[in-house]
């Protein structure tokens, strides 16, 4: 009877791991792509960027919403992009419990390229 309670709460442990590996890694990757795409496309307006910021988040199965975005842009500097945002992921600790885990996103990044469009 011991060695199958040992068991039950290595398996409960095992299993609240795995569902947090799981969002962890979606939200770095996630949040890597918002940085690199803020980087890597100076060019867009911020709408633009928005747009793909979304996309990113449906590829990444990221519940973030337009209106937990934010972007905005040095005004003295066009190559200076920052990114603000966040959103709520439930988290499957336990076989029916889920807790609430918020992830922020910021990124502060510099190009080298031309300026942004508006």
């Amino acid at each position: 009877m011991k060695t199958l309670l040992k068991l039950l709460v290595t398996a409960a442990i095992a299993n609240a791991g795995w569902h947090v590996a799981d969002v962890w890694l979606r939200y770095f990757k996630f949040k890597d792509a918002v940085s690199q795409t803020s980087q890597f496309s100076p060019t867009m307006s911020t709408t633009q960027l928005q747009n793909r910021i979304l996309e990113l988040a449906a590829q990444y199965s990221v519940p973030i919403t337009e209106d937990s975005i934010s972007i905005r842009r040095d005004e003295r500097q066009q190559q200076h992009t920052f990114i603000d945002g966040s959103y709520q992921q439930q988290i499957e600790l336990f076989p029916r419990f889920q807790y609430p885990w918020t992830f922020e996103i910021h990124t502060d990044t510099f190009t080298d390229g031309p300026g942004s469009a508006r």
